[in-house]
């Protein structure tokens, strides 16, 4: 059967399965690849904190790229401004967001004044996370506020808490707050970590927040927010079935390669069972292949050939 294997026309048809082979494989690969690609890992670079300038800017959307950057900004909380979320959960414990308008310090990058409203903008701070539902006092005087810059949440429609005088919210979204608080605000929110007094942000030597970092009047009811940075580790496992499936192609057109020659070689070795044939046959040495005697045309003929048709 070897021998068989390497005449020109089996190694002609070798090469057009190990190329089809090859494409499939390709395609495999592929798929694998796209079953990881939704997958968001944890950005180090994002965990430096830098100025909230640098990351957001008047009129412009927070971006995938730039969400979950850890920043820091100087101003003075607004008093009375701030707000509970409610359902938010802190190390597994639900409680609440406390969500303050912050002022930037008028010689801060962060200070812009809106054009319409013709006052400075204003962040939106999530300075603090509570298990009890009762709004802490503001810090008063000029803070340095560092976390993570994060989207809004999606605006939920509830009773107007700046008509009502609630304080609750069910979501916080710059889109309510905006109009609770009759400011221009920057397009996400900054959960706060840290809050100084002054211009000092607790970081290490390589720029990062320190673990020690506390918010103001920190206390076993009042934490920092504490989020970090969202991640996806999920594969798609249709693409891993589709990955193998093109494998088990792969590997069917190399059987199939094999099932013909080894079919062509036992025709070759025993050619009268494969053209029902029952008289006697010959070996040609030249060629290798089966002959036999047709007594009707009264000539030779190879199995593999197929006789002229005849007319009566």
């Amino acid at each position: 059967m070897f021998k068989l294997a390497f005449t020109p026309r089996w190694l002609a048809l070798l090469a057009l399965i190990l190329a089809l082979a090859t494409g499939f494989v390709m395609l495999s690969r592929w798929q694998l690849n796209a079953s990881t690609l939704g997958q968001v890992s944890a950005d180090p670079a994002k965990e430096v904190v830098r100025p909230f300038s640098e990351v957001l800017h008047p009129h412009e959307p927070l971006t995938a790229q730039e969400a979950d950057t850890m920043v820091s900004a100087q101003g003075t909380y607004v008093a009375g401004s701030s707000y509970l979320v409610a359902d938010k959960l802190n190390e597994g414990e639900k409680g609440y967001w406390v969500v303050t308008e912050l002022k930037p310090a008028v010689d801060s990058p962060e200070h812009h004044t809106a054009e319409v409203h013709d006052q400075p903008r204003s962040i939106a701070v999530a300075r603090a996370w509570t298990s009890v539902a009762k709004i802490p006092e503001e810090p008063r005087g000029e803070v340095t506020v560092a976390g993570r810059v994060i989207p809004n949440d999606g605006p939920i429609y509830s009773r107007d808490a700046k008509e009502t005088g609630d304080r609750m919210l069910p979501s916080a979204a710059t889109a309510q707050l905006t109009n609770f608080w009759d400011a221009p605000l920057y397009t996400a929110i900054l959960a706060a970590d840290s809050e100084t007094a002054g211009q000092q942000v607790p970081t290490d030597h390589e720029g990062k927040l320190r673990e020690d970092a506390t918010i103001m009047g920190q206390n076993d009811h009042l934490r920092p927010v504490g989020t970090t940075q969202v991640t996806d580790e999920t594969v798609n496992w249709l693409n891993i079935f589709y990955a193998l499936e093109w494998l088990v192609f792969a590997g069917f057109a190399l059987y199939l390669w094999w099932r013909l020659l080894k079919d062509a070689h036992e025709k070759e070795q025993n050619p009268a069972q494969y053209f029902e044939y029952e008289g006697k046959y010959w070996r040609d040495e030249a060629t290798g292949r089966y002959y036999y005697w047709d007594p009707a045309d009264e000539k030779f003929y190879f199995f593999d050939e197929v006789p002229p048709a005849t007319h009566d």
